[in-house]
């Protein structure tokens, strides 16, 4: 889902007076890496001017929200199997995004943002997460200069998933880090893959 999916909703801790300290939620794209790397990490592009980048400025606190729902208007017509027939409301009553084996995924987290400078890693980085977002969503290259937009990360904690009537299960952080994109669209363990998540 992280890596198939483009767009999901991601809640912050709002700061605006109306609603201060109670949940904002906001549309964002996001990528994990390029069409043919995944990585796991949620990489963002954000401007100073949105209200979740404010936010963000207060508590780094955030999650995203996914549905496999949203895959039932992917550009290139393509969606996982079942999704059709789970997800999509009908005078049938089969498939609803809130039916849960239409999956959805909440990923929760602390909010990173990415910096140009001497540290390689970082920079590094940043230069893999903006060709990402520019490769995934082309539009984002020709947004306004003067937004101030720049690139960030979510860096988990938590993963909560329902796929399935029975209730939600939480994915072991270090497990889902641990899997790696194969050549045939399939995900494998794989004990040697890079760790993008921050140090602490």
């Amino acid at each position: 889902m992280m890596h198939n999916i483009e767009w999901g909703v991601i809640s912050t801790i709002s700061t605006r007076e109306a609603t201060k300290n109670m949940p904002f939620g906001n549309i964002y794209s996001f990528v994990d890496g390029t069409c043919d790397k995944s990585t796991g990490m949620p990489y963002l592009y954000l401007s100073d001017m949105d209200q979740s980048a404010k936010d963000l400025k207060g508590s780094t606190d955030v999650s995203l929200a996914l549905s496999e729902a949203s895959t039932l208007t992917h550009h290139d017509g393509n969606m996982p199997f079942g999704v059709q027939h789970t997800c999509s409301i009908s005078a049938s009553g089969i498939g609803d995004p809130e039916n849960p084996p239409c999956a959805r995924l909440v990923v929760t987290g602390k909010f990173v943002p990415l910096h140009e400078g001497e540290d390689s890693v970082d920079s590094d980085e940043l230069s893999f997460a903006k060709r990402s977002l520019f490769q995934r969503h082309p539009s984002m290259a020709d947004w306004p200069d003067d937004h101030s937009f720049f690139v960030g990360k979510i860096d988990i904690i938590d993963l909560w998933l329902i796929d399935i009537y029975g209730g939600a299960t939480v994915i072991d952080v270090d497990e889902y880090f641990g899997l790696e994109l194969q050549s045939d669209g399939t995900f494998a363990s794989n004990d040697s893959s890079t760790n993008l998540r921050t140090k602490t």
